[in-house]
């Protein structure tokens, strides 16, 4: 290593390390209690400090001709823009919220009075909306325009004076969902770019973050966080090609499924057995809609969407026999076998007719024991539906076959012509 990398890499060590004090001073505003000054002239300092740097980023920048240090402190601004929207959050919250003891005073801010709560919030965007359309200007100058409308947006959500989880839910969301939309339509190619459009995420990450520590959380709520994360790395994976990250998105898939389930009120009445399948169907239903929007795991994801929903029956039927799961067993099984048997694929062929025969005995065996509709009723109507379906299937393979022979003949005709 010569003289002049080392110098390189210790110029951006230290350019680093500023960085990262620069907001850590910063972070201290969140939680740090000053007793002897105020909350808002407190915010005021903070204010003052974070409108400095994109001033010394313009001076290195023109001034010293150093890009690399003009760059770094303007990424360290839009670090500190999420601080801002958080503490506004707070003078907007003791004025037109619902009063709470769960903060601690080191993280609640107090705006004197309503009008004072408004005003800084209009001071702050009036400073803070210019310079975050510059460092973007800077980072990716394309799409400053998109960029900074997507990022006051997704702030302006952490202004919102409700603490409830349902509220923190509904920010979350089309936080996540800008910022998806924003890194598809931009399809950023330069890390200042990546970069710019990784900062839109960064308020969700507050919200999430401030729900956590201080307030209420449910299931439903991290169901939402999980399926976004599960869109996020089937998107990613899509995009870079791949398919381990494409096909990872399964795992956050099933957990956001289990999470959603847990807090969904209808299912608070049903039983064990119908929780479990209908776990089974949400999946599978996500799994069938990632297949639908991939081309090289697209079989991945049915078989994960099959293989899942026969081990949710089979555990349904060994732990709580009963109708229901009885006749997924027998459909699936027979969907598995026939697969299996036209393809030759002895791997579903005989785990499908295993299924298959065990939900039939079990469906028989409750329709024996109960002496009511719900068995032989249902039976009886699988049984019609199959054969009416083997009989359309039938239909459609000789019609298809018919076409097929009337082109080969075709063919054959237009071969003899001179």
């Amino acid at each position: 290593m010569n003289d002049d990398t080392k110098l390189q890499r210790l110029f951006h060590l230290l350019r680093l390390s500023g960085a990262a004090m620069i907001v850590a001073a910063g972070g201290t505003f969140l939680v740090q209690s000053w007793d002897e000054t105020g909350d808002v002239n407190r915010y005021l300092a903070l204010l003052g400090l974070t409108a400095l740097l994109p001033c010394v980023a313009y001076l290195c920048g023109i001034r010293f001709r150093e890009g690399r240090s003009a760059r770094v402190l303007v990424l360290t601004f839009l670090t500190l823009v999420p601080i801002h929207a958080g503490v506004l959050g707070g003078f907007v919250l003791s004025q037109f919220g619902a009063a709470t003891t769960a903060l601690g005073p080191v993280a609640q801010w107090v705006a004197p009075t309503r009008t004072g709560a408004i005003a800084l919030v209009a001071a702050a965007a009036a400073v803070l909306v210019p310079l975050t359309w510059g460092a973007f200007r800077v980072l990716a100058r394309p799409h400053a325009g998109l960029l900074t409308a997507a990022s006051a947006g997704a702030h302006a959500l952490l202004l919102v004076p409700d603490r409830s989880v349902q509220a923190a839910t509904l920010a979350v969301i089309p936080v996540l969902a800008t910022a998806g939309w924003c890194t598809f339509r931009i399809k950023p190619e330069t890390r200042e770019s990546k970069l710019a459009v990784a900062f839109l995420f960064a308020p969700a990450v507050v919200i999430a973050a401030r729900q956590v520590l201080f307030y209420d959380v449910s299931s439903a709520f991290w169901a939402a966080i999980l399926a976004a994360c599960a869109m996020g790395l089937f998107q990613l994976g899509r995009r870079s090609g791949d398919t381990t990250v494409e096909r990872v998105a399964i795992v956050p898939t099933m957990l956001a499924s289990a999470a959603l389930l847990i807090d969904f009120a209808p299912l608070q009445q049903v039983s064990p057995s119908s929780i479990c399948l209908a776990y089974g169907w949400t999946v599978a239903m996500a799994c069938l809609v990632f297949a639908s929007c991939s081309g090289r795991s697209s079989g991945f994801f049915i078989r994960a969407a099959v293989a899942l929903n026969a081990f949710t029956t089979a555990t349904t039927l060994i732990a709580v026999p009963g109708p229901l799961p009885a006749l997924q067993a027998i459909a699936l099984g027979i969907g598995l076998s026939s697969f299996g048997f036209v393809r030759g694929h002895r791997v579903a062929l005989y785990p499908g007719i295993a299924l298959a025969g065990f939900g039939f005995v079990v469906e028989v065996s409750h329709a024996i024991e109960t002496f009511e509709p719900s068995g032989w009723l249902a039976l009886a109507g699988s049984g019609v539906v199959l054969v009416a379906l083997s009989a359309w299937l039938e239909r459609r393979a000789r019609v298809v076959r018919s076409a097929d022979r009337s082109a080969k003949v075709s063919e054959a005709a237009a071969a003899r012509l001179p």
